[in-house]
């Protein structure tokens, strides 16, 4: 019994001992403190993983304050001004139950977030602020609690530096569009003013990735590219900023620097930049200091540092040579040399290659399969070459395509409005010389010259605009759109050319509708043109989601077979095929010499819902 009573106060006293211990712990660790984290973008947006990443390591290593963190997304740009009221109803219900301690803005976004929002969610709550541009009074100082780091755009630096390693640059091109972004292009435009005066200075202003990959590869040399961002207007979702860049570095065909650290490795050489997980880590640094019970106003606000960084792959394809670079540039992605990789086993290596020279007499006799393979390569090679020289010629006959097509806009634009405007002018001149008479019997009829003129030009217009796109097609929907076309084809040309649509033809995918609507109008043009048909059909039509178009005319007729098989019958069939490819449907075409031609086209209304109901 005794034994057993000194064991129980032994454990008694490990326990009182172990608890005392646990308590001075906890009082040493002190509170929790809260810290709110909003991020000027989506989670996704680049550079903000890193940033939130590194700022939470630094929060979370202090030794005697225990930090909760919580990290909150504006998304301004994919949301509109519906993020900044989502935003702020969704942090009042979640922190109306939990004190915060501190605020953290990431970008200029995001502090404007906070400091409009501050009264309501974060009355007396310090600000710390990572932004390039924030509220000019911060900067002066005159709002209360707020400090942070000011990582201002580092082009002029990032420029300076790429002249420096470039001597012999004549002109600077700059892809800096982002439309959606309120002057985004015009405080570009003035950060770089100075660069005018030492070289050519151009700024891409192309909306399709497509136009920008052109302009690029036309630089001519002498030429550097700075990338400040490309994010193009969509109807779907908003452009990151580095998003584009690896198809765009890969068109260029002169070295790209660029001031964002996020876009190294994307195919920039380089630049002077702030670094991301530097900024975060000092801003960590702040927000502790102001946790512990620093003012914010005792923390000077700070610009963020800029080093020189380089991509080690980058400067080899430009041919770069690294002994040019500042002085503590940070050169990434760069591979260690065979030697400093695999220097010890060279030896062995050697000693294993001669030996394999002893295998060398058993490989001869493998000469007459290699002498196979090489035939079988060859014939690869010819029908290669062949496919090559099939698609030079496919090239060759869009560009002619194109160029007819804008000669016929030219002409059209040159013979009919031009010359009808002319007349206007001219009448207007009349006009002005006139007696001044408004009921003058020759005043009276200039300005019925002029209406019936002004009347003509606006026809000559509608029926050119209508032919690139009718407002009729997305408007009103395609059996309208056909209905009118048919009508006007009629009236220009002279033909007789019925149309007719079931009634339960209903709506119609933009893209479909696209679709049958230039099968339809090619047909008809093709039939006129070149068969000289007098009668043309057209018949639109809806069974379930099947959508068929029928185009049936009288005229010459051609031999179907012949003109696939040889090609001579240009891009019209072909750009007909690959349109109905596009939007998974079928295509047929019956023509014989002399017996008119029927195109036929049958495919789904509305294809994309089918595979989203899939």
């Amino acid at each position: 019994m005794r034994v057993r009573l000194a064991a129980r106060r032994c454990l008694v006293a490990v326990m009182v001992v172990a608890g005392l211990a646990f308590g001075s712990a906890a009082l040493a660790q002190g509170p929790i403190k809260r810290v709110l984290i909003v991020h000027g973008g989506p989670p996704a947006f680049p550079g903000n993983a890193a940033l939130d990443a590194a700022l939470r390591k630094t929060l979370f290593a202090h030794t005697t304050i225990q930090v909760d963190a919580y990290s909150e997304y504006l998304e301004n740009e994919e949301f509109g001004e519906a993020a900044d009221t989502s935003l702020a109803d969704s942090i009042r219900i979640k922190f109306a139950n939990r004190q915060l301690d501190l605020v953290i803005a990431n970008a200029a976004p995001a502090l404007q977030f906070v400091l409009r929002h501050r009264d309501e969610l974060f009355p007396n709550l310090p600000v710390l602020f990572a932004a390039a541009t924030p509220p000019a009074a911060l900067l002066q100082e005159k709002v209360d609690g707020v400090t942070g780091i000011v990582r201002e755009p580092s082009q002029t630096e990032t420029l300076d530096l790429a002249l420096e390693l470039h001597p012999g640059t004549k002109r600077l091109h700059v892809v800096a569009y982002a439309p959606a972004v309120a002057g985004f292009h015009e405080r570009v435009e003035a950060t770089l003013a100075p660069f005018s005066s030492r070289v050519a200075v151009t700024y891409s202003n192309e909306p399709t990735l497509a136009g920008m990959l052109a302009a690029l590869k036309t630089l001519p040399a002498h030429s550097l590219i700075l990338y400040v961002r490309y994010s193009p207007v969509t109807k779907g979702r908003v452009i990151f900023p580095d998003e584009l860049l690896p198809e765009i570095a890969e068109a260029a065909s002169v070295p790209i620097y660029s001031a964002l650290e996020t876009n190294i490795g994307k195919g920039v050489v380089g630049g002077m930049m702030r670094s991301g997980p530097a900024d975060a880590e000092r801003l960590g640094e702040m927000a502790l200091r102001i946790l512990e019970g620093t003012p914010p106003q005792a923390i000077p606000v700070e610009g963020a540092r800029v080093k020189p960084i380089f991509d080690w792959r980058q400067l080899r394809r430009w041919g770069i040579d690294q002994a040019r670079l500042p002085p503590g540039s940070d050169i990434r992605f760069q591979v260690p040399t065979v030697r400093e990789l695999y220097g010890s086993y060279i030896m062995a290596t050697v000693v294993v290659v001669i030996a394999q020279l002893l295998l060398i007499a058993g490989l001869l006799r493998q000469r007459t399969r290699l002498r196979s393979a090489d035939n079988t390569i060859r014939a690869s090679e010819a029908s290669l070459r062949t496919s090559y020289e099939r698609i030079r010629q496919m090239a060759g006959r869009l560009i002619h395509a194109q160029e007819a097509a804008r000669a016929e806009i030219a002409r059209d634009l040159h013979d009919d409005v031009c010359q009808k405007l002319a007349y206007v002018a001219i009448g207007v001149n009349t006009l002005r010389t006139g007696t001044g008479n408004i009921a003058d019997v020759e005043t009276q009829q200039v300005f019925d010259d002029l209406d019936r003129e002004m009347d003509n030009t606006f026809d000559g217009i509608r029926r050119l605009s209508h032919d690139l796109h009718p407002a009729t097609l997305r408007l009103l929907g395609l059996a309208p759109a056909l209905r009118a076309h048919c009508s006007e084809v009629a009236k220009r040309q002279g033909v007789e050319v019925q149309f007719s649509a079931g009634e339960g033809v209903g709506t119609v995918h933009p893209d479909v509708a696209v679709c049958f609507f230039r099968i339809a109008q090619e047909s008809l043009r093709n039939g006129i043109a070149h068969g000289g048909a007098k009668h043309l059909a057209v018949t639109l039509d809806r069974s379930g989601d099947q959508l068929d178009l029928a185009v049936v005319d009288d005229g010459r007729g051609f031999d179907v077979q012949a003109v696939q098989s040889n090609g001579s019958g240009g891009l019209g069939l072909v750009t007909m095929e690959e349109r109905v490819n596009l939007v998974g449907g079928d295509l047929s075409i019956v023509s014989e010499p002399g017996r008119g031609t029927t195109v036929k086209v049958r495919g789904d209304a509305n294809p994309h819902a089918a595979r989203s109901d899939d």
